[in-house]
């Protein structure tokens, strides 16, 4: 998600005058840093949720809440937000789940549901699961799964070809309850109030997903969440993916590269 920060997610986060930020997934940290910057400069609560970080928490700024665990625990006993940036476990029922926690826990405060931005709405995850640790996920709501590679226009699994072939993800891909942009999909379905949804589709998608009240009462977000949407909006994208084409041209050639013998 980090790739997105400065077109993206510090233009939202400066308009929406948040109070409370939740990170779902801090992953190496890239994001995170960011993020504790801007919370820490404009005096906001930031609580981050990560079961296994890959870099050390305590050096984020102490007014940091980290929640080492799994979001569906934490996000309960965290209380309201307002924006939810969710990279988690990339599957139907965690993203649908925090999505209603999240609804939930700001209805009960008398608040009004957070802006949430959801990382991974687009291929390769948003119309197929993912589990890092599949027992997690309750036995009705995991689909069949396998350790295979995924290939653009293919359905089924790849054996080690393709992307991720080392991770649990879903043989199939599409159907009912599969995918983070289904979550999402069926969570605006049956959320009970007016819910803005727009998708940036590049580098595996991002969703903004707004309630309309929020919008109404603040004017300057609505203007900066429509104007990502224009062509203009768009335009300014291209070059964050050609950043991240010319980053993996390198590191594919740099793994074809024979590496020096040891002396």
């Amino acid at each position: 998600m980090h790739r997105f920060w400065s077109k993206v997610i510090r233009p939202v986060l400066t308009a929406a005058y948040p109070d409370v930020v939740v990170e779902v997934g801090a992953g190496a940290g890239a994001h995170t840093r960011r993020l504790a910057e801007f919370c820490g400069s404009h005096e906001i609560a930031l609580h981050v949720i990560d079961p296994a970080p890959r870099f050390d928490p305590s050096e984020l700024a102490t007014e940091v809440e980290f929640h080492r665990g799994l979001s569906l625990h934490a996000l309960p006993e965290i209380g309201p937000v307002d924006v939810a940036l969710i990279d988690g476990d990339h599957n139907w029922y965690t993203v649908n789940h925090e999505l209603k926690l999240l609804q939930r826990t700001s209805r009960s405060a008398g608040r009004p549901t957070p802006l949430a931005i959801c990382h991974d709405v687009c291929w390769p995850y948003g119309r197929r699961d993912l589990y890092y640790e599949p027992e997690r996920i309750p036995v009705e709501y995991r689909r069949r799964w396998k350790r295979a590679g995924i290939v653009p226009g293919r359905s089924a699994l790849q054996g080690d070809r393709g992307l991720n072939p080392d991770l649990a993800n879903a043989t199939e891909e599409g159907g009912p309850r599969n995918g983070v942009m289904t979550a999402i999909e069926d969570f605006v379905e049956t959320a009970s109030e007016p819910l803005e949804v727009m998708v940036l589709p590049v580098l595996h998608g991002l969703a903004l997903v707004a309630p309309r009240s929020r919008l109404d009462s603040n004017p300057r977000l609505d203007r900066v969440l429509a104007r990502l949407a224009t062509p203009q909006g768009l335009a300014e994208l291209i070059p964050l993916v050609e950043e991240e084409r010319q980053r993996l041209l390198v590191r594919a050639a740099d793994a074809k590269r024979p590496r020096a013998a040891e002396s």
